[in-house]
């Protein structure tokens, strides 16, 4: 009986100590109250809640709604929505690299994934539009090429006009003005031209008679009123000449 004040006082002793054990490092380590490390309360690291490796906002990585936009290699981001960043160079081989920070998103491969997808290079045009919901040409549009928008619907054929604006409207871009080309002519790199007629687009847009020919009837290049030279002679005043 003697011992037992001293017994109840080292079990309380016991006791507060026990429960006093709790992480005093502080917050922000091995879940901590303070944000941004292995799962602490506010966003941006590890689960946190900004756009950021499952963030609450949509954009990035999982969020709410991931909205795609072009992808940056490199940057350990995910900007397409597929799940894992591009890595730098040309993935799809289609002669273009991908797009990294800081780039003119226009000018670079804004899908490295897909051949094609490829912006214009040098004096050559970007990809067709393939009316596929992307933006083949790298252009920030997508769908807008004549053959893919309602607006151009009505317009037949459809070689009037290569692209409906922002607002809708049926359009070709290489000529003046807004709208498709006149009926009878076809929108061209040149603008609105006569391919039955034109001996710099022949049938086609850029389908150039060579100078075997000296003119082009109903799509045809001709010498007078006759076939072309041949290879080894020129067309002069309709008459072919070595």
């Amino acid at each position: 009986m003697t011992f037992r004040p001293f017994r109840c006082v080292l079990l309380s002793f016991v006791l507060v100590t026990a429960l006093g054990c709790g992480d005093d490092d502080g917050p922000g380590v091995d879940g901590g109250g303070t944000p941004g490390v292995d799962g602490g309360g506010t966003p941006g690291v590890d689960g946190g809640g900004s756009p950021v490796d499952g963030g609450g906002t949509p954009g990035i990585d999982g969020g709410g709604t991931c909205v795609p936009t072009v992808e940056i290699c490199g940057d350990r981001m995910d900007q397409n929505c597929d799940g894992r960043d591009t890595s730098c160079g040309d993935t799809d081989m289609d002669g273009i690299d991908a797009c990294r920070a800081g780039d003119d998103l226009t000018r670079c491969d804004c899908d490295d994934s897909r051949a094609d997808v490829r912006p214009p290079f040098g004096g050559l045009p970007g990809a067709r539009e393939l009316c596929d919901s992307r933006d083949n040409d790298c252009d920030g549009r997508v769908d807008e090429s004549a053959e893919c928008c309602a607006g151009c619907a009505a317009v037949e054929p459809r070689s009037r006009a290569d692209v409906c604006l922002a607002t809708g409207e049926c359009d070709c871009s290489t000529a003046p003005g807004t709208g498709p080309c006149p009926s009878g002519q076809t929108c061209c790199v040149a603008g609105c031209v006569d391919t039955t007629t034109d001996f710099d687009n022949c049938g086609s847009c850029q389908t150039m008679c060579t100078p075997s020919a000296d003119r082009c009837v109903a799509g045809e290049c001709m010498c007078g009123s006759g076939m072309v030279c041949d290879l080894d002679f020129a067309c002069t005043a309709g008459s072919c000449s070595g």
